[in-house]
């Protein structure tokens, strides 16, 4: 249930108000000589969607090849040919795809980890870092995880999810 006194009725946006922020911590369990520790780290996640869409936009194809389907062939009785046809097919298997989706999707995990962290990036000179890459060897030289990189993200996805607050507007079950 939604608390009505966290609610605010919006009448009008101001440019550069950042209504629809949403900012939140992420917390990250490490282990140091021993003993675990949890390491709060704040994230947010206002712009995440259009990230996410960016980077999917930007997926490598596989290729594409011509091949030769025999009507009595299984996959020919699968599509219910009458006749032996040319199809264009993509070859998922192809070494240079595997590598292009393969490294894709490391810097689909890097940018959306890099964008949830609400952190000041400083790199070891004392220097801001602003690039994608300084940030990314930032995170490294930290010995970040993939473990820390899903929570990080799963953290940033949920501050503006409220599963516990969904009505079906459709229906007579809201």
């Amino acid at each position: 249930m939604v608390d009505e006194s966290k609610v605010q009725r919006i009448s009008e946006l101001v440019s550069g108000q950042k209504l629809f922020e949403s900012h939140g911590l992420t917390r990250l369990r490490v282990t140091k000589n021993g003993k675990h520790e949890i390491l709060e780290v704040p994230i947010k996640s206002t712009g995440a969607a259009a990230q996410i869409e960016e980077l999917r936009e930007s997926a490598p194809e596989p290729p594409k090849r011509l091949e030769k389907i025999d009507k009595d062939s299984d996959k020919g009785r699968e599509l219910g040919l009458t006749t032996s046809e040319m199809y264009v097919c993509y070859d998922n298997t192809a070494p240079d795809y595997i590598k292009a989706l393969n490294d894709h999707n490391q810097n689909f995990i890097w940018r959306l980890a890099v964008f949830a962290l609400d952190i000041k990036w400083m790199k070891a000179d004392g220097t801001e870092a602003t690039t994608f890459e300084e940030k990314v060897e930032i995170l490294k030289s930290n010995g970040i995880h993939g473990h820390h990189m899903d929570q990080i993200h799963k953290d940033a996805m949920a501050l503006t999810k409220h599963s516990e607050d969904k009505q079906d507007f459709l229906s007579d079950n809201s």
